[in-house]
């Protein structure tokens, strides 16, 4: 007789009877535990005991909002009173900070001594500071930083065209570009001044926007001569108020793997080859008060090709720039010749690209300032070195030093000036700088 063999029981229907039992024994858990808390619960515990509204509700027309705060600052009922500003300038519905910019002048000043906290309602800290300038009670954002926007280039009468070229003359009226084209600049305290100029603009278009934007007004800025949309940077730079210089390439003993640059004014070029090169440089734009070096150890050793340049510059009104690389004996002794407008960088800030380095050499400058009344700086638009010069700067004015536009330091003509180790400036009028610190 066969045996018989019962049937495994099926994975699936075990697995359904098994979860049913659990449902049922946590529910009937679930509905006791609910029926404990009806019956024995207090039911005011379960509602607010204050209602607290945040918002008038008065208004039914307004639109539903998404959101469950009400973003409207004119309809909330805050529990903080607001002060009271209708009898000040200002709307009466926000506090009025006085800052406004009327006609040319930017940013006045309103705040007052009582609203700073206390500790700083000193006369030295009392105010607004806007872009890192303390604007005093009184003083207006452009009496702080004298942001001068510079006249539009050329002025009337200040060009001739020559050979298809347009450039820079002595003007018929005595005016020179040297002074037409500079940033007008005062020191009634006679205080020691220092000069910068940041160089080698106008190839690379973010430096060249964050030194003409970043930059005081007073920092002198200079444009290499085959920069794209040369006129555009200048124009723009002279509309923040910085005057502006022109990179001149001379030969220098040594270019290394550099090439030469097509213009560069050369030893051994002669004096017809090296003034047409030179108008070439000129007539590429318009606006420069003077001229710098870019290079030029060689020629400036050689005081028969360097004589005819300084000569064709200074006829021009122009003043020039030497960056301290130039031979001092020599250029001291031509521009004298010459009657040229001419000064020298005392310090190359960025010969080294940090700042240990760089702040090094503005403490050189400050002190060559305090001891003969003035310095000049020269370096490139690196971005360590305009932040570098930003920041500094920025502290100058509480060490008793006023920074200057090069122009400044640019001297009628190196033949007048005593040998006393005094500074002088370029304009006839009374120097601005105190030549004895």
């Amino acid at each position: 007789m066969a045996n018989r063999r019962d049937a495994e029981p099926s994975p699936l229907r075990t697995g359904i009877v098994h979860t049913g039992l659990s449902l049922l024994v946590f529910g009937g858990i679930a509905g006791a535990l609910g029926a404990g808390i009806v019956l024995m619960g207090d039911p005011s515990d379960a509602g607010p005991k204050q209602t607290l509204a945040l918002f008038d509700t008065h208004d039914t027309a307004a639109p539903p909002l998404k959101t469950r705060l009400k973003t409207d600052i004119a309809s909330a009922s805050l529990a903080i009173e607001t002060p009271d500003y209708s009898e000040d300038a200002g709307s009466g519905d926000l506090p009025d900070l006085g800052i406004e910019a009327p006609e040319g002048e930017t940013l006045m000043a309103a705040a007052a001594t009582a609203d700073l906290p206390v500790g700083e309602g000193d006369a030295d800290t009392a105010g607004v500071r806007i872009n890192g300038k303390l604007v005093k009670p009184g003083e207006s954002y452009g009496e702080v930083t004298r942001v001068v926007s510079l006249g539009q280039a050329p002025a009337a009468g200040m060009t001739e065209t020559l050979n298809g070229m347009t450039l820079p003359r002595i003007a018929p009226d005595g005016r020179t570009p040297a002074d037409v084209y500079a940033r007008p600049f005062i020191n009634p305290g006679n205080k020691p001044v220092v000069a910068i100029v940041v160089g080698g603009l106008g190839i690379n278009a973010t430096h060249t926007k964050s030194a003409i934007d970043e930059l005081p007004p007073e920092v002198t800025l200079s444009f290499a001569p085959d920069a794209t949309s040369l006129q555009t940077w200048i124009n723009r730079a002279r509309a923040a108020g910085h005057e502006v210089l022109i990179e001149t390439p001379m030969e220098a003993y040594d270019y290394g793997r550099m090439k030469m640059h097509p213009l560069t004014l050369l030893a051994d070029a002669g004096e017809a080859a090296n003034r047409s090169r030179l108008d070439r440089v000129l007539g590429r734009s318009t606006g420069y008060f003077g001229l710098i070096n870019y290079q030029g150890s060689k020629i400036g050793d050689d005081e028969a090709a360097m004589q005819p340049v300084l000569q064709a510059i200074s006829d021009r009104g122009l003043a020039f720039v030497d960056d301290g690389s130039l031979n001092a004996a020599n250029m001291k002794a031509l521009s004298g010749q010459t009657r040229l407008r001419y000064v020298r960088a005392d310090s190359a800030i960025d010969a080294k690209l940090s700042a240990e380095e760089i702040s090094s050499e503005f403490m050189e400058l400050e002190s060559q300032a305090l001891e003969h009344g003035a310095a000049m700086g020269a370096g490139y638009a690196f971005p360590i070195t305009i932040e570098m010069v930003k920041t500094w700067s920025a502290g100058l004015e509480q060490k008793g030093i006023v920074l200057a536009p090069v122009s400044a330091l640019a001297a009628q003509a190196a033949a007048e000036i005593p040998d006393d180790g005094s500074v002088r400036t370029g304009s006839l009028e009374q120097p601005p700088v105190n030549p004895h610190g």
